[in-house]
Order: C-alpha cells, then sequence, then structure tokens
C-alpha cells in the first residue's frame, strides 16, 4: 500500500512538472507572437512618454523667437502649428512676457502661454481645424532627451552671410552663428544643438520638402526666429499653410480663448470706472510716426478726434459721454523703437484731449505688470463700448474692431484717418 501510494505520489509530480514545462512554453510563445501582431495603437501607453499611443515616437517643432508683439506673435504661433501639422509634429507651447513669445523656459520673467490664453481650449480649437498638437516644456525635455537634431535659421532677408557654401541652393549647413543673446553654443538652453541649417525664406516654399528634404523626419527640431508665412510680406517664410490644415485661424479666432482672469478684471473695471454706456478710443501712435508726421501733427490729429467724439454726442443728443481712452504711447503699451519719441511726449500729447475727460486702465489697481496682460483687458474694455473710434491702424487695433463688431453686430465704430 505504501509502494503503491509512492508510485503514485512520482507519477503525478512527474505529470505536474510536464504541465507546469508547457504552460511556461505556450506563454512565452503567445506572449511573444502577441508583441508582434497586435496593433501598436492598441497598446496602452504613458502619454508623458517619448511614444505616442500609435506607437511612433514623437516629432517636435520649437520655436526660439516669434519675432512680434501679442497680435502678430499670436498669429505667428498659430502659423507654426499649421506647418508642424504636415510633419505630424507636436508644437511646444511657448511662454510669454511683455507680449513676446518664447519657446525656451530660460528667459528671466517668461510665464506660460495660460497668461494670455485659456490653452486647453485653444489646444481643442487646433485640433479641431486640423493643426498640431501641443506639448509642454517638461514633455518636450522628456522625448528629446537634452538635444535637437536640426535647429533651422530662416534667412529673411537673403544675404547668405551665415551659409556654409555660396551655392544657389535654398538650404544649406550654417557658419558658426552669433546672435543677438550671444553665441548659440555658450547659451545654456538646456540640450544641444546636433546641426544647424540655413533655409532661404523666399526660395524654399514646400512644407513637403521642408519637412522631408531639410528636416529629413528627425523627431527633435527647433526655428531659431519664426516670423510666421505670408506671400505678400518680405519678411516671412512663403509657405503655403491653408493645405495643411482643413480650415485657417488667425488671432481673430481666438478672442473667445482670452485669460479669463483678464476678462474680469476688465469687467470689473467696466463697473466700477466707467458704466456700460461709454466711447471706446485707441490712438496707435506709432504708426502715424512711421508713416511721417512729427509730434506736433500727432496732436493736430488729436485734437480732430476730440473735436469727433463732442460732435457724436451733439449728434445723440447725449451731454457728455464718459471716455475710455487706450494708446500705445503709455506705460504698458508697444515696446516698439517708434513709440518712444511720442512716450516722450505722453503728457503733451494727453492734454491735448483733456476736454473729453477721458479715463485710462491703471494697471496697479490690479496688479498686472505685464504688456501682453494689459493689452488684453484695455482690448476687453474697448470692445465693451457703445461707440468706438480708433485711430491710428495696426494689426491689434484691427484685432479690437473685428472684436467690437462681432459683439455689436456692426454698431457704430469710426476710422478716423490723420
Amino acid at each position: 500500500m505504501a509502494l503503491l501510494s509512492a508510485r503514485s505520489l512520482n507519477s503525478f509530480l512527474q505529470v505536474f512538472g510536464i504541465l507546469v514545462f508547457v504552460t511556461t512554453i505556450v506563454c512565452i510563445y503567445f506572449v511573444y507572437i502577441s508583441d508582434i501582431t497586435i496593433p501598436k495603437h492598441f497598446i496602452v501607453r504613458d502619454t508623458s512618454t517619448s511614444i505616442h499611443e500609435n506607437g511612433q515616437r514623437r516629432k517636435i517643432l520649437l520655436a526660439f523667437y516669434y519675432w512680434e508683439q501679442f497680435t502678430m506673435a499670436t498669429n505667428n504661433f498659430l502659423q507654426l502649428t499649421a506647418l508642424a501639422a504636415y510633419g505630424g509634429r507636436q508644437v511646444v507651447v511657448p511662454f510669454v512676457k511683455n507680449s513676446h513669445f518664447s519657446g525656451v523656459n530660460i528667459m528671466n520673467g517668461y510665464e506660460p502661454l495660460d497668461r494670455y490664453y485659456n490653452v486647453t481650449e485653444l489646444s481643442n480649437l487646433l485640433r479641431l481645424h486640423g493643426y498640431a498638437t501641443l506639448i509642454d516644456w517638461e514633455q518636450f525635455k522628456n522625448v528629446c532627451k537634452g538635444k535637437l537634431d536640426i535647429l533651422v535659421h530662416f534667412d529673411y532677408e537673403g544675404n547668405k552671410k551665415h551659409w556654409n557654401t555660396s551655392f544657389a541652393a535654398p538650404y544649406s549647413p550654417c557658419k558658426h552663428r552669433n546672435h543677438r543673446n550671444g553665441s548659440l553654443k555658450k547659451r545654456n538652453y538646456g540640450f544641444d544643438i546636433v546641426h544647424q541649417i540655413c533655409v532661404d525664406a523666399s526660395f524654399l516654399t514646400s512644407v513637403e520638402k521642408f519637412e522631408e528634404e531639410v528636416l529629413d523626419g528627425l523627431p527633435c527640431v527647433g526655428i531659431w526666429e519664426w516670423r510666421g508665412a505670408s506671400t505678400r510680406s518680405p519678411y516671412r517664410t512663403k509657405f503655403d499653410l491653408s493645405s495643411m490644415v482643413r480650415s485657417e485661424l488667425s488671432y481673430r479666432n481666438v478672442s473667445l480663448f482670452l485669460s479669463s482672469k483678464l476678462l474680469r478684471i476688465a469687467a470689473h473695471f467696466i463697473k466700477n470706472a466707467i458704466g456700460a454706456e461709454f466711447i471706446a478710443l485707441h490712438i496707435r501712435s506709432e504708426h502715424m510716426l512711421k508713416a511721417g508726421k512729427d509730434i506736433a501733427t500727432v496732436k493736430k490729429c488729436l485734437l480732430n478726434l476730440t473735436s469727433r467724439v463732442k460732435a457724436i454726442c451733439k449728434q445723440k443728443n447725449v451731454l457728455h459721454f464718459r471716455v475710455f481712452l487706450a494708446t500705445d504711447f503709455n506705460k504698458f503699451g508697444s515696446s516698439s523703437k517708434m513709440v518712444q519719441q511720442a512716450r516722450k511726449h505722453a503728457q503733451s500729447l494727453m492734454e491735448t484731449m483733456v476736454f473729453l475727460g477721458p479715463v485710462t486702465f491703471k494697471p496697479e489697481h490690479y496688479r498686472l505688470t505685464d504688456n501682453g496682460e494689459v493689452a488684453i483687458t484695455e482690448m476687453t474694455i474697448l470692445t465693451s463700448g457703445k461707440y468706438l473710434i480708433v485711430m491710428g491702424g495696426g494689426s491689434f487695433q484691427n484685432w479690437v474692431v473685428a472684436q467690437f463688431h462681432s459683439k455689436k453686430n456692426g454698431n457704430y465704430v469710426e476710422r478716423l484717418a490723420c
């Protein structure tokens, strides 16, 4: 009996061992086969890694500088996401300060884009229109592992002084370059740059050629200074971005996504400082001065503006409208060198409009210190007036007028010539 039990136990152990061995082999086989045959887009991955959910490595496009101020910098940012869409790239969310945009997080005082915009809603808008998606700074660093494969320098003037060759090709390796912020190699951006390519902005017009020949499909790519795309401007790239997206966006399309904090500040100011019924005035002295006018002529223009406001009051049989005034020559106005002349004469310029008793926005009352935040707040106030009168022109002013029309269904707007 004991012998039978021992034999039975021994047989059981042998069968059990065989089953364990076979089961192990089968499991290893299916794991191996499944790794080969399961489509990559079914694999769940951490989106903070360098791999997309479809199994492909993320490709990134980073712009160091966006060249212009708030309105056109926004346009340039939107156009960069259109450019990136062709190559399936993501764009690094820029940082902002005083109406300027920068893609690198080493600039003193620069803060994330949500200082100006609701980035989540803006991202949804981009996705809806077929633009590239966004990636934040930390994710970019995780994907690119401390290096940029290529840094592109667009030659907007066509002088080719930094090119390694004198050939007529639209792109070439760059010579060692010094920039406005010092030597690129000496500046600590937190990553290495493997190659630098100089591109003739006027003659490389194909997005496909740019992605496939210049960038060569490499994952981590930067652009030193991005000025957007336009066939009309000599100082921008000539890419046709309309075919890259389902429908084109501009700064006018992102008005709904301005910072809710700044919109609340504007509403508080209107309620407590001027009330609902007011005439809104915007003066862009920079463009008057660019047109060759001197300060004396600008003063005459402002006197004409004063007369026009009085005429409106008389026409509407209103003794006196409250007037809100925003200008580019105040402390928080444009950073353009051209406006400095008007800023030096700011007091005398304001005196020409003293009879209007204009109310101006005081950023310090709301602890705002950034030019871009002030611009958004003033734009929101301007577009809330009963009447809007503008003088001087420019993209910011065009944005104000477009928003006023959308809010007021075409109510009174007047552009005064100077």
